[in-house]
């Protein structure tokens, strides 16, 4: 592959989409400005599906105000094409956000609607999202859906619908804390998500990784998604399995890595920790910690102990 071919393709590379939503940190009962709000933009892509209802019976709204007439009802996970984005920003309930016009699609990604009617509307940008993933992953051979948003207090939020339960009742939530806040002195935080299939890590797990740009801090948690007894058409409980968090701040710098033992259900965390000692010499120790899943938990199984270490001048 030629130099110029190779750069090519980097080039035209789609970016993995991301979530942040942040705003600086105040004193108890201040007032934040709206013009000091960081959040995610979305803009009309012209693709079949640019986004994903994020929260469950959201309500698609006929003109951009949270008073304006319900055209349809949407559950968690519906894909929508963005058509057009309001200029304004607006507070809405508990958050900072534009009004979104959008389209409902169906599975195959074409408009969808009843009695030929195509449903388009509103949405405030709190419920969109670019993360929606389907997998069974309570292990009860049904597939259930779960979608990442930012919470009104600034945390990472997953859902998980149970489609085979009526709502109200059928979303699990549960939170995560974003990286680099209390370095940044904001609220929030940024998350890339993706799904970890049951065949890498012996159950589907949705993955957060909050690695703010300005910040040396990041993390990445686990979140699962488990029913007692694996029964169908129960609501589970979405948990947080495990959350692990780094360091990148010269010269001193914390690093791990995750390996999955799928079937015994398990996982292996090798951290890796380097800094100076008193003399300015390099110090470098190796971590390796063992972890088993239970009740939908990875708990540690071995203590942390410092496996191997090395002084370089």
């Amino acid at each position: 592959m030629t130099p110029t071919l190779l750069l090519s393709l980097v080039l035209t590379q789609t970016p993995a989409p991301s979530l942040h939503y942040t705003a600086p940190q105040v004193e108890a009962g201040a007032q934040r400005p709206l013009e000091g709000y960081d959040f995610t933009v979305f803009e009309p892509s012209g693709k079949k599906a640019d986004l994903y209802v994020g929260v469950d019976e959201a309500n698609l709204r006929k003109t951009a105000s949270a008073d304006a007439e319900v055209v349809t009802t949407l559950p968690l996970g519906a894909a929508l094409r963005v058509l057009e984005r309001g200029k304004e920003r607006l507070k809405v309930g508990e958050y900072v956000n534009h009004w979104y016009s959008v389209e409902y699609l169906d599975t195959k990604g074409t408009p969808a609607g009843a009695d030929d009617e195509v449903f388009k509307g509103w949405l405030f940008g709190n419920t969109l999202t670019p993360f929606r993933f389907e997998a069974d992953f309570d292990g009860d051979g049904e597939q259930e859906v779960a979608t990442v948003v930012m919470s009104n207090d600034f945390k990472i939020r997953v859902r998980v619908l149970e489609p085979s339960v009526k709502p109200p009742r059928r979303v699990s939530s549960v939170d995560a804390n974003p990286a680099g806040g209390a370095y940044l002195s904001v609220d929030g935080g940024p998350v890339v998500a993706k799904l970890v299939p049951s065949k890498t890590a012996g159950l589907a797990l949705v993955q957060l990784d909050s690695t703010p740009e300005a910040c040396g801090d990041f993390n990445t948690t686990y979140v699962s998604y488990t029913v007692s007894g694996n029964k169908k058409g129960v609501l589970g409980k979405a948990k947080v399995a495990l959350t692990l968090g780094g360091l990148s701040d010269s010269p001193s710098f914390s690093e791990y890595k995750v390996s999955f033992q799928p079937k015994q259900k398990g996982l292996t965390v090798v951290r890796t920790n380097t800094g100076e000692d008193d003399s300015g010499k390099e110090q470098k120790t190796t971590e390796r910690t063992k972890y088993q899943l239970k009740d939908g938990v990875f708990t540690e199984v071995t203590p942390a102990g410092a496996a191997s270490a090395e002084t370089k001048p």
